[in-house]
């Protein structure tokens, strides 16, 4: 999950930089009628599916909180 969401923030940001330099990248040519939304969407949801990724790996590594009594 966490290598899908580098993938559309690099997808999202790059969107929004390349066209500075005339080119654009071939998948994202689809949306360039709606840039720079399209680009922030993308780099946003990707942002957040690697926040996720990063939240559950830290709960799947701490410890489970058991009480003995």
């Amino acid at each position: 999950m966490a290598s899908l969401g580098v993938l559309l923030v690099v997808l999202g940001v790059g969107s929004l930089i390349l066209p500075m330099l005339d080119i654009q990248f071939q998948i994202m040519s689809i949306v360039e009628p709606y840039q720079p939304f399209a680009g922030v969407v993308v780099a946003a949801v990707g942002a957040a599916l690697v926040a996720l990724s990063m939240q559950r790996r830290r709960t799947a590594a701490a410890p489970a909180n058991t009480t003995e009594g």
